[in-house]
């Protein structure tokens, strides 16, 4: 039977990645985002995709997805996150940080919530991978928001790696690295007064050392599709750049 993958911040960067090589695949493709004609035009360009134009910040949102999903899920990738540009620690605001937090972390718990009896109805264990950052272990400076954000999110797929195999559903982390996003647009165009690493990420992208979307894509797929379940949940997934 063929296998379905459900995954968050679909419309662009690495989460539109994931759903091409998903499709390219062959699996069924349920990708959710807020941009509807984002999605659309990924739907129109690939075979067997799903989408749900939804909030996954908002309990309306993981509501819509929850309630669109007809299907048994047997992957769920968390890559819908959101990073703002660097600011100073003095500068930072109640109302940003709640932002992060509602984004890059109540998804992980509260729609993998929602979604626990579609991973029961699957026939064979589940899985989940959320991706993660070195932001959230390391304090970077201009970074605030973002940092405190992801080390929320690294713990909180930590509980759901101690629950979720209660309900069949094997859970990791995926650390992607640099990768030639939106996210990596914003820090390079960033201070380095506020971000020190703003000239370094420049370089990266001047010598064409950045990892590429559908390369962490493929990475991401091979996990879901080609390891036993030992190996998924074992340790940490950390991208690793292929030799040229």
């Amino acid at each position: 039977m063929t296998k379905t993958i459900l995954i968050t911040g679909a419309s662009s960067g690495i989460g539109a990645a994931c759903v091409q090589q998903a499709a390219n695949l062959g699996l069924n493709v349920i990708a959710t985002a807020r941009s509807q004609s984002k999605l659309e035009t990924l739907q129109r360009q690939l075979n067997n995709v799903q989408i749900i134009v939804a909030d996954i910040a908002s309990e309306t949102g993981r509501n819509i997805i929850e309630q669109s999903v007809k299907q048994p899920i047997d992957y769920l990738l968390h890559n819908a996150a959101i990073l703002d540009s660097p600011q100073a620690f003095a500068d930072l605001n109640v109302s940003d940080f709640r932002n992060n937090i509602v984004t890059n972390v109540e998804p992980i718990l509260f729609l993998t919530q929602k979604l626990i009896p579609h991973f029961k109805a699957a026939q064979q264990t589940g899985r989940i991978l959320s991706m993660s950052s070195g932001a959230a272990k390391y304090a970077i400076a201009g970074m605030g928001n973002y940092c405190v954000s992801k080390a929320a999110a690294l713990m909180a797929n930590q509980v759901l790696k101690a629950e979720m195999i209660n309900h069949g559903v094997i859970v990791n982390d995926y650390f992607p690295g640099v990768v030639d996003t939106d996210m990596q647009k914003t820090l390079r165009s960033s201070s380095t007064e506020i971000f020190p690493y703003s000239d370094d990420f420049k370089s990266l992208k001047q010598d064409g050392k950045l990892a590429t979307p559908i390369q962490v894509a493929e990475s991401i797929l091979n996990i879901f599709t080609n390891t036993d379940d030992q190996s998924f949940a074992q340790s940490e997934w950390l991208f690793k750049q292929p030799n040229p």
